[in-house]
């Protein structure tokens, strides 16, 4: 997952509720929702900047599985085509490593990279 899928549950936006209830249906099934640490810090960041509390991110976050970066990833996004932001890259690059069955995300650019990959995508709310 990206940073823009997981603010939908702490932002109320147009998919929110498609996305709360995708991921809630996904963690139900026993589906494992993973992100690497870079989400933690993208989410704190947002929450800071737009004055939501912490524990509020932290309790989303509590229920997705946050992966250490390897420098490999960092490697693997700098060299990814495309002209993805340094963040989606990032995002890409772990999802790539950690061979996820779907990359859930609502960038374009990063949604068309991930395809490029081979990843499945998908955008709760959104027709992709």
């Amino acid at each position: 997952m990206d940073t823009l899928a997981v603010l939908k549950l702490v932002v109320e936006e147009e998919e929110s509720s498609a996305a709360a209830t995708y991921l809630s249906a996904a963690a139900g099934r026993g589906d494992m929702l993973v992100a690497s640490m870079l989400l933690y810090t993208e989410l704190h960041c947002a929450a800071h900047r737009r004055g939501f509390p912490g524990q509020l991110v932290n309790s989303v976050l509590g229920g997705i599985n946050l992966v250490d970066l390897a420098r490999s990833d960092l490697m693997y996004a700098a060299a990814l085509p495309g002209g993805l932001r340094s963040a989606d890259a990032i995002h890409l690059a772990a999802a790539i490593r950690l061979q996820s069955d779907v990359l859930v995300a609502y960038d374009a650019e990063l949604l068309a990279a991930a395809v490029d990959a081979g990843l499945n995508v998908l955008s709760p709310g959104r027709a992709n």
